[in-house]
């Protein structure tokens, strides 16, 4: 489990008033075999309460979901919210769900199979989200003594206008 809490204020001498909340959890369980299921569950909001959100919410405390780490039919960034222009704006608050299969081919050497589900809300009245993107995808591990080496696809069941079919992402270490 992983969490962080922000506070900005103007009573703590800050310039600006908000809260952003982050929250993860997952969950892997060996089944046998060189077999492995791992669920992950990410939930995050940023409020303005003392505030208004155009004057007191910095750009780059939205979330921009997508990535190797997030949702992997997407680049970094590229899942959250746009503008009627098609500028990334960022999200206030994110959902992000991930189920995940590996088999072990060798003791160094796995292929993977997952699926991403994120929801997303421009603003945060409309918490949860209200908007779902979701891909799913496999790849390769080959596991290393500073983590897995990633090569993974992930293909988008439904894309929005400028969103791309699929991304090929390729990192080092464990997803979530």
């Amino acid at each position: 489990m992983f969490s962080t809490i922000e506070l900005a204020t103007e009573y703590l001498a800050g310039d600006v008033n908000y809260q952003r909340f982050e929250l993860s959890s997952s969950w892997h369980q060996p089944l046998g075999g060189g077999r492995l299921l791992s669920l992950g569950l990410s939930h995050a909001v940023v409020l303005t309460v003392g505030g208004s959100a155009a004057q007191d919410l910095p750009f780059n405390k939205r979330f921009f979901p997508g990535g190797q780490n997030s949702i992997r039919g997407y680049t970094e960034g590229e899942a959250s919210p746009r503008d009627d222009q098609g500028r990334i704006i960022g999200a206030e608050t994110y959902t992000l769900g991930t189920v995940e299969f590996e088999q072990a081919l060798t003791p160094k050497w796995a292929l993977v199979v997952f699926s991403d589900s994120l929801g997303i809300a421009r603003q945060a009245a409309q918490y949860p989200f209200d908007t779902g993107l979701f891909s799913v995808g496999g790849g390769v591990r080959w596991k290393t003594i500073i983590g897995p080496v990633r090569l993974e696809y992930g293909y988008n069941l439904n894309p929005r206008p400028r969103d791309p079919v699929g991304t090929l992402q390729f990192s080092l270490g464990f997803p979530f």
